[in-house]
């Protein structure tokens, strides 16, 4: 794919006029997919697929499309053409954009992920093995992703890496399910298994007759994926954004003035944590690692080119978006397996669905218990709680309300298969918190 992506590119960059600047850049992937259900395999088939987006510049204006294309250079030379045709019109007809970035000094470098692709049979034994009493559902996808940009001023770079991904569910006859997930570069199947024991070994209590919390606060120990599922709305609403910042907007903005979190939380973009690309969707450069909290205090942001040169900043090759790609956040010293004694009287949450954010002031989070979520007394799982809503303030839970850390992180790649896979994703541990609100 690399070849003929580079040959796409030289092709574009033949077809510039007087003046013109053009950034090419590829999202493509070869994925082959299992769906499961009731433990038989349902659907299975692969996908091949390379979407190009062709930016073109000039005169400080800047216009783009993106199309899918063939793989076929000769038969892909006619789309091009016309795309690069109809921009090279339009592009004089829009003004001039005063904070459009310089494209980058050329550079060329490639990242090659080298990790291990299973075999079909393994990935559907592995989510839909011999799981006694329970149904099990969910996506087996295995492949490799493929990101690429080059520009006219002779960038090439290069990513491609393979990744597995298992989302599956296990469910009772008679009610109740639990969720689990593995995802890596490399296929390991006892690990993949470990995961699925670990949901199965919850299928116990799940049975067991719902016993609802009223409302009030909790302590409570949150797993790796209810932590993410707290962070997405803080996230998508400009956390760690240079631009968000800025302005006001950023739920997170007070921690880059006088608010702090626990000083055992630290939380960084690493794109080498999780499997992601180190060049933006222009080819600027991605820092290896940027601190974004060092010991609970709001260190340095996601900036865009656009943002840096609206504001007269450094940026660090973030997307327009300023979205963290790669977010891992340091583990603590607390063992996971003894999660449910530190709670004593709480609750165990695996996930936090549907979330939202509820109020900017404080980062608050609102959202639903889904899949594992179990009333815990005496350091004990005894009963599911059903559907309880939780309303909180990220900021509080990991300030003044985090209890500990756990001591293992989990790799969370991002399960969105919307139009096509997507790389990177988030690092992160478990935490012990006090005072979780549950407000109905």
């Amino acid at each position: 794919m690399q070849s003929w992506f580079y040959e796409v590119a030289e092709y574009v960059e033949s077809l510039l006029g007087e003046g013109e600047q053009v950034t090419v850049s590829l999202s493509g992937e070869v994925t082959g997919f299992s769906r499961i259900s009731s433990g038989t395999v349902r659907q299975a088939g692969s996908v091949e697929q390379r979407n190009v987006t062709i930016s073109l510049r000039r005169d400080g204006r800047e216009i783009q499309s993106s199309v899918m294309l063939s793989g076929s250079v000769s038969a892909d030379r006619s789309p091009l053409r016309a795309i690069v045709d109809r921009l090279s019109s339009a592009v004089g007809d829009l003004p001039v954009d005063p904070h459009l970035p310089e494209l980058p000094d050329p550079i060329r470098d490639e990242q090659r992920g080298q990790g291990r692709i299973p075999e079909p049979e393994q990935l559907i034994d592995a989510i839909a093995g011999n799981c006694r009493d329970a149904q099990t559902c969910g996506l087996a996808i295995t492949g490799t992703m493929y990101r690429g940009v080059t520009t006219s001023l002779g960038s090439r770079r290069w990513y491609e890496a393979p990744c597995t991904v298992i989302d599956g569910s296990m469910h009772l006859p008679g009610g109740g399910a639990s969720k689990w997930v593995w995802a890596g570069d490399n296929w390991n199947q006892s690990a993949a298994r470990a995961n699925r024991d670990h949901a199965q070994s919850m299928l116990e209590i799940l049975a067991r007759p719902v016993e609802t919390p009223p409302v009030g606060a909790y302590r409570a120990w949150l797993e790796p994926e209810a932590v993410k599922d707290l962070l997405v709305p803080v996230l998508w609403s400009g956390a760690f954004s240079a631009m968000a910042v800025l302005t006001g907007s950023s739920p997170l903005a007070p921690l880059y003035d006088e608010t702090r979190l626990d000083p055992r939380v630290s939380i960084r973009e690493n794109p080498s944590t999780i499997g992601a690309p180190i060049f933006g969707s222009h080819g600027h450069s991605i820092p290896g690692q940027l601190d974004l909290v060092t010991e609970g205090v709001g260190k340095q942001k996601l900036t865009s080119p656009r943002t840096a040169k609206e504001h007269d900043l450094v940026h660090n090759g973030a997307d327009s978006a300023e979205f963290p790609a790669a977010l891992e956040m340091d583990p603590g010293q607390s063992d996971p397996a003894t999660a449910c004694a530190q709670v004593g009287d709480g609750l165990w949450l695996s996930h936090v669905h549907y979330t939202n954010l509820a109020a900017r002031e404080g980062a608050r989070v609102t959202g639903v218990t889904r899949w594992i979520a179990l009333r815990v007394k005496n350091g004990e799982p005894v009963a599911p709680i059903g559907t309880v809503r939780i309303d909180d303030s990220v900021i509080r839970l990991l300030g003044d309300g985090l209890i500990d850390i756990g001591s293992r992180s989990e790799s969370l790649a991002k399960l969105h298969t919307y139009g096509e896979r997507q790389t990177g994703g988030s690092k992160l541990p478990g935490i012990v918190v006090e005072g979780l609100r549950v407000v109905g």
